[in-house]
């Protein structure tokens, strides 16, 4: 009996961690430039990326505290770009986030909700 109990509570355990999966944001590069001294940050979050070559990318989990959004800081030839915040998403529910710096340096945010 102990038993049974214990696996539907940690079933629905899992059920619930689910839906609170960390956001996945992934940074697409579709500029000729490499990016250096990359940051990433949000409300509760920052993330430092060495480099991301040109057309490249990079995926990371971020764990913000509570609704953020995306700002994305980096070095690109002589060109030093600070994109200010971008975007919406919360810290759980599997949020799936890109940010793109396009052909000219600039930068735009999309994300989606995926079910849990």
């Amino acid at each position: 009996m102990r038993i049974s109990i214990l696996i539907v509570a940690v079933s629905v355990l899992l059920a619930a961690a689910g839906c609170s999966r960390a956001p996945v944001l992934t940074i697409k590069n579709q500029s000729s430039l490499t990016l250096s001294n990359v940051v990433v940050s949000g409300t509760g979050f920052s993330e430092r990326i060495s480099n991301i070559p040109a057309g490249g990318k990079h995926r990371l989990r971020v764990r913000p505290q509570g609704e953020s959004g995306v700002r994305l800081v980096f070095d690109a030839g002589t060109q030093h770009v600070d994109s200010g915040a971008q975007g919406y998403f919360e810290a759980g529910g599997g949020y799936r986030i890109t940010a793109t710096v396009g052909t000219n340096l600039s930068v735009s945010v999309s994300g989606e909700l995926r079910k849990c």
